[in-house]
């Protein structure tokens, strides 16, 4: 029996145990691609969901989105933002030159920073630095409160919980939490684990189990491309009775009865949208159960294809860009970064063609006090250092077979973490949100 250190929790000793173990291998040429991949398919997906996110909610977009669409694509019939960035991608990438932060991206660039300062084992306190010092701006919803109360002296998960986070059903977490299954790449019970953590921060309850979903799936997409079974296999991490553990049931089962995926998303809309577990949504469109079940859908009918995945993905509508990001990333980890259609790395600037993917940049505007140009070869360099890491503190190793080096990555079958601290505290009225709940 080896017991190894997770360290994630200030008051508890954070210990896992594995019972039994096998090990799987992998490539360092294939690791590195499917990083590549992850962090190239988030980029794609989110420009692709910018122009429609949150306009779409009782209906999907008319059209399968799979091309990029800007402002000169708007008509009655398509409905886009026109009022900031976000319907203006071509023009950003001129201006840019290579590829810029959202959301969807650059909170987890700060997690890569948070874990290669403190490590793996990184607190609540230390993330709590870490968001202070660099999540400031551009930041809604869930994270935006979270952000709020942390300045009022709050730490996770307080941060998350339903008395002081009127946000706390949101599909904020989801988001920002899948490189987790890429730090812990093939460790799939460890990644659900240390994503749930993170969502705690501004979750709680039902709301962190997409995030947990995501992570698993992540992590297992190094090793499997059958869509379904990855599905399956993330199941496994949420308790039966979780709302969004059933509707991904219900998902899976409507596949199998509706050859088309409008179809299925009327059934979601009808049943996941307003209420969950007897909640009724305050801001539905922004939902974590809606929003990471239709994820579910785009992925299965997909059909392991990236194109059609993150295409699904947008034109499903509710928080799209958030989805097909979190998508594109999935492929990107299955199929690596070479499978990636280059009209979607290469061709963005409306004037000229990049001759590698985003121009090998990513433009940090939006996270203070870090660099505000990366090489995204750097980054794929920076996450490919935590994940051997993050595999070899597992049990596992690194080794040299034929001239190329391999990295035996131990599969757990029984991972024993301790509780979560409780959100409970001394009492603090909820915040109130203090900007806009809806990206902009």
């Amino acid at each position: 029996m080896k017991l190894l250190r997770f360290g994630c929790l200030t008051l508890l000793t954070a210990t896992c145990t594995v019972f039994s173990q096998t090990t799987r291998e992998i490539t360092d040429a294939r690791l590195r691609q499917a990083i590549e991949g992850y962090w190239i398919g988030q980029i794609v997906g989110n420009y692709l969901g910018f122009p429609f996110e949150n306009l779409y909610t009782d209906e999907p977009l008319p059209v399968l989105i799979d091309r990029y669409h800007d402002f000169r694509d708007a008509s009655p019939d398509l409905r886009m933002n026109l009022n900031d960035r976000r319907a203006y991608i071509h023009i950003m990438a001129d201006a840019m030159g290579g590829a810029w932060s959202d959301d969807d991206t650059d909170v987890e660039l700060v997690t890569l920073h948070a874990v290669e300062k403190y490590g793996l084992d990184l607190t609540y306190p230390q993330m709590t630095e870490m968001w202070r010092t660099h999540i400031n701006r551009f930041i809604w919803s869930a994270t935006r409160v979270a952000r709020d109360l942390m300045e009022q002296g709050h730490r996770p998960p307080a941060t998350g919980s339903r008395e002081r986070n009127p946000h706390w059903f949101s599909l904020s977490s989801q988001l920002k939490t899948e490189i987790w299954g890429v730090f812990y790449a093939g460790m799939p019970a460890a990644a659900a684990r240390r994503a749930e953590w993170d969502a705690r921060i501004q979750h709680e309850s039902w709301a962190t189990h997409p995030a947990m979903v995501y992570a698993s799936m992540f992590s297992d997409a190094f090793f499997e491309k059958d869509p379904q079974r990855l599905i399956e296999s993330a199941l496994t991490r949420l308790p039966a009775e979780s709302p969004y553990a059933r509707g991904i049931r219900d998902v899976l089962a409507w596949h199998k009865l509706h050859p088309d995926w409008r179809t299925v998303r009327g059934l979601l809309h009808e049943n996941y949208f307003r209420e969950v577990d007897g909640l009724q949504i305050p801001t539905p469109v922004l939902g974590s159960v809606i929003n990471g079940l239709c994820g579910i859908m785009a992925l299965l009918y997909g059909e392991g294809d990236f194109t059609r995945t993150v295409a699904i993905a947008t034109s499903a509508g509710y928080d799209c860009d958030n989805q097909a990001a979190t998508l594109g990333g999935l492929l990107g980890i299955m199929h690596g970064a070479d499978s990636i259609p280059s009209r979607f790395t290469l061709e963005l600037p409306s004037r000229g063609r990049w001759t590698v993917p985003f121009n090998n940049s990513y433009i940090n505007y939006s996270r203070d006090n870090l660099p505000n140009h990366f090489r995204i070869s750097d980054l794929v360099d920076r996450i490919a250092a935590v994940t051997e890491k993050a595999i070899l503190a597992q049990g596992g190793r690194r080794l040299e077979k034929d001239g190329q080096v391999i990295y035996e990555i131990p599969t757990q079958s029984t991972l024993t973490l301790p509780e979560l601290p409780s959100a409970t505290g001394p009492s603090a009225p909820a915040a109130s949100p203090t900007g806009p709940l809806i990206d902009q």
